[in-house]
């Protein structure tokens, strides 16, 4: 039996997003667990709880947190254009020459 690579994508696909809805019924607002570390970078799954406004009630989700090894704060990414801005912004050639110059 060959499995084409479209068919074993949407298995994963579905199985990730199985995984996500679970860790979101059985996690703890703003629990933390860890996905990956790069270097002294790490990126953590959180989630966030329900959240009121004046007008409106968003309800709890999961979302990507972006920090360094040693701190506690970092950034909360939400969704892929949130992830694809801060890549941009990270990549600009201003960027790397002030980091350079510091």
């Amino acid at each position: 039996m060959v499995i084409s690579k479209e068919v074993y994508v949407v298995v994963e696909e579905k199985d990730l997003v199985k995984k996500l809805e679970e860790l979101l019924d059985t996690m703890r607002p703003w629990e933390k667990k860890p996905v990956l570390k790069a270097g002294k970078v790490v990126v953590e799954l959180v989630k966030l709880p329900e959240r009121k406004t004046k007008t409106t009630l968003e309800p709890e989700k999961l979302v990507l947190h972006i920090r360094l090894e040693d701190a506690f704060r970092g950034i909360f990414l939400e969704n892929q254009e949130e992830l694809d801005d801060l890549e941009t912004a990270i990549t600009m050639e201003k960027v790397r020459k002030i980091i350079e110059a510091i």
